[in-house]
């Protein structure tokens, strides 16, 4: 192992010990109990709640699978994934989570699964939500898994190799996240998110620099790879598909919805809403730029192997020293996701699944011990998962995305439309969850998506659906109608109401 391999590391394994500390130490304010294990006890200003959401949402997909996804398509890849979601999202983490905040904050409600419950009090509606949740983060956790072990091979040029740097990430985020929960990651969250927000202007700057600036970067690939500069490789439809799905999606993300509910005033989601544009806008934008010069320096990369782009290019680029720092960076971006992803999944399952038979006197201190051991086995799934080595992140993710998105729906209409039914969102999500999986199965024709994702015929199935059986089915009593809808006229939202898990 060479000297400059054994710095790289060195830089590493001290950015790892000061996270793992961190999570570690939020132990020390911890409560036995769900609410706090899992919301820190809704307690966070807007700078944790901003760090909280943003970290969690800027994963391997922008910091791996962004600059992989640039390689081979160029720098139109950052107005594929942001020209919708920089501006909708925001504007939909507020309509969603500014009511759910106050009947959440009112109730004790903690997923998507539990807003379900309370409104129409459906366990079938409930569960069959964290199925279809659960479904799409497994392979979301696998993917942070995978970029994990990339990037430790790309930095270390192959010293550390793939399974191992999987490993390590996987062990030091299991660690922190059952041990500190939702304390503990939104602590490590924010180191991270200044972390890799720094990170990524230096990595841009080095790279150019390296490359003669970002003019002459550029004009070289203008030179030799040309259609890397257009939208030719852009249909409009898909390009529409994309704009439509990852905006939905995002705020369905169960450890992006979770965290809209952290704040401890509506206000604070307010302003994280209008600091989260600029700062999504900037990581893909200079990512993209990224991957597309990497094409310069490394042109024979083919498939899933540029997803390793980044790394390469900081390996080959950056002083040793930089490196490391910069690979802290990005191990930043990848963790800050993860974390999430593994604490959600614990949620719920604890709560929609085995919080019911756990006894009444034991039930916090129960369902706390059955989140950590949830966690420490979706990790074990997810690293399994990860040896496999599937297809490239992007495609991987793109997968999911339309799957939270479907979800979008019936949340939007549980929480603003009386007439709404129990019958309605489960139909909704049931033909969802049909043409997603019928299309690339092939038992359901591509034409109806007429050059667009999946997702596209997905949405407006269930959209028609929602509204057709709610319409025909019997309107839920008027009494649980006006307490749901009660928590929306209170301003101050200070009692709380628990319900069973």
């Amino acid at each position: 192992m060479s000297n400059d391999v054994i710095t790289i590391l060195t830089i590493m394994v001290v950015y790892f010990l000061i996270i793992l500390g961190l999570g570690l130490y939020s132990f020390r304010f911890s409560r036995p109990t769900m609410e706090d294990y899992h919301m820190a006890g809704r307690e966070f200003n807007t700078f944790i709640l901003f760090c909280a959401v943003f970290g969690t949402n800027i994963s391997a997909v922008a910091l791996i699978g962004g600059p992989g996804k640039a390689y081979h398509l160029g720098w139109g890849v950052w107005a594929y994934f942001v020209t919708a979601w920089g501006w909708l999202t925001p504007v939909l983490f507020y309509v969603i989570g500014n009511r759910a905040w106050k009947v959440s904050n009112r109730f004790f409600l903690i997923t998507q699964s539990d807003l379900f419950l309370k409104r129409f009090s459906h366990k079938g509606l409930s569960r069959l939500t964290s199925c279809v949740l659960i479904f799409y983060t497994v392979p979301y956790i696998m993917a942070g898994v995978i970029g994990g072990g990339r990037t430790f091979s790309g930095l270390t040029q192959g010293a550390v190799p793939y399974w191992l740097g999987a490993l390590l990430v996987t062990l030091i985020v299991c660690l922190y996240v059952t041990v500190g929960g939702m304390r503990g990651t939104a602590w490590t969250n924010t180191v991270q998110t200044v972390v890799f927000l720094i990170g990524s202007f230096l990595m841009f700057a080095l790279i150019a620099y390296g490359m003669g600036g970002p003019a002459k970067a550029t004009e070289l690939v203008v030179e030799r790879f040309p259609y890397l500069m257009d939208r030719s490789r852009f249909p409009m439809s898909l390009f529409f598909s994309y704009g439509i799905i990852v905006s939905l999606s995002v705020p369905m993300f169960p450890q992006v919805y979770i965290r809209l509910l952290t704040g401890n005033k509506p206000a604070k989601l307010r302003r994280m809403t209008m600091i989260y544009p600029f700062a999504a806008i900037l990581i893909w934008v200079l990512m993209a730029y990224i991957g597309m010069w990497g094409h310069i320096s490394f042109p024979e990369l083919q498939g899933a192997e540029s997803d390793k782009i980044l790394p390469m290019l900081l390996a080959k680029y950056a002083p040793v020293w930089i490196t490391g720092v910069l690979g802290a960076a990005i191990f930043a971006a990848l963790m800050s996701s993860l974390d999430a992803q593994l604490l959600t999944l614990g949620t719920l399952l604890t709560r929609d699944f085995l919080g019911p038979g756990i006894k009444r006197k034991e039930k916090e201190g129960r369902a706390v011990l059955l989140s950590r051991m949830f966690i420490i086995g979706f990790a074990l799934v997810a690293f399994i998962g990860a040896l496999i080595k599937p297809m490239d992140i992007i495609r991987i993710i793109e997968w999911g995305f339309a799957g939270y998105a479907s979800i979008i729906i019936p949340v939007i209409a549980t929480l603003y439309w009386k007439r709404c039914t129990a019958a309605g969102c489960i139909g909704s999500i049931a033909i969802s969850q049909i043409i997603l999986l019928g299309i690339p199965f092939g038992f359901i024709p591509k034409a109806i998506s007429f050059g667009m994702l999946p997702g596209i015929p997905a949405l407006a199935a269930g959209l028609f659906v929602l509204f057709v059986v709610s319409l025909i089915t019997e309107k839920p009593a008027e009494k649980e109608i006006l307490e749901f809808f009660d928590s929306f006229n209170s301003t101050q939202n200070v009692v709380k109401e628990t319900v069973k898990i």
